[in-house]
């Protein structure tokens, strides 16, 4: 019987509504509970849980938003596309004095790799010019005459290695990206809890005493006070 790896379920954020109200609702929350210290004392609430509370305001205000998440990303995207662009003109200039030496339709010019380099893959790509700084090395007293010096071919070397590296960071960023959203969830969700519990507390303690103060602790604006489901 074959073993196969579980998918990890995509964590989801227990409230329904923006980041920014999360924010606003827990800094709410705060001011709500410093007025009715008192009562919320008489219900356990201690200095502790305030610092807890605070503390996951402040993780979650402080966490890497989307936005600039995907601003490095795009960051380095741009920088991958740039060290490639610049690699595929020194490729070029490498089989253009291959072509006028050794001819196009030959098995030399064909050592060099594929010349389509645009429609590579940036692994392709990066396999394709190793292959062509080997086949440039050992062709070098003849392709000579076209311009090619060891100089350029240390160029090619330092341009392939400088695009290796920018596919590396791109990827990176990619990763880190999809593991902020992940971490993003959880810091909120982690936050929801707590001021859902003292939202809670506080709709308890002036529950039939006072109405409106009772509302200050109603989180979400339905007829229930509690989040309605949506077709989406």
């Amino acid at each position: 019987m074959k073993n196969f790896m579980a998918k990890k379920e995509a964590i989801a954020t227990k409230f329904r509504f923006t980041y920014a109200e999360l924010k606003q609702k827990a800094d709410n929350t705060l001011l709500l509970i410093d007025r009715d210290i008192a009562e919320f004392n008489n219900y356990g609430f201690t200095p502790a849980k305030r610092t807890e509370l605070e503390a996951a305001i402040e993780s979650f205000a402080n966490f890497p938003t989307d936005m600039q998440m995907e601003g490095m990303q795009i960051a380095a995207t741009d920088a991958r596309d740039e060290a490639r662009n610049a690699l595929e003109s020194k490729m070029r200039s490498i089989l253009l004095a291959v072509k006028n030496t050794f001819g196009e339709n030959t098995a030399t010019y064909r050592g060099f790799g594929k010349s389509n380099l645009s429609r590579q893959y940036d692994d392709e790509l990066i396999r394709n010019a190793k292959d062509m700084i080997a086949e440039t090395q050992e062709y070098l007293a003849e392709l000579e005459a076209e311009g090619i010096t060891l100089a350029k071919v240390t160029q090619l070397e330092d341009a392939k290695n400088t695009f290796d590296i920018a596919i590396d960071a791109q990827r990176k960023t990619v990763k880190n990206r999809d593991k902020a959203t992940e971490k993003r969830i959880l810091l909120a969700n982690t936050l929801y809890d707590l001021i859902a519990r003292y939202n809670e507390t506080g709709k308890t303690i002036w529950y039939e005493v006072s109405e409106s103060k009772h509302n200050d602790y109603i989180i979400y604006d339905t007829p229930t006070g509690k989040p309605e489901l949506t077709d989406v």
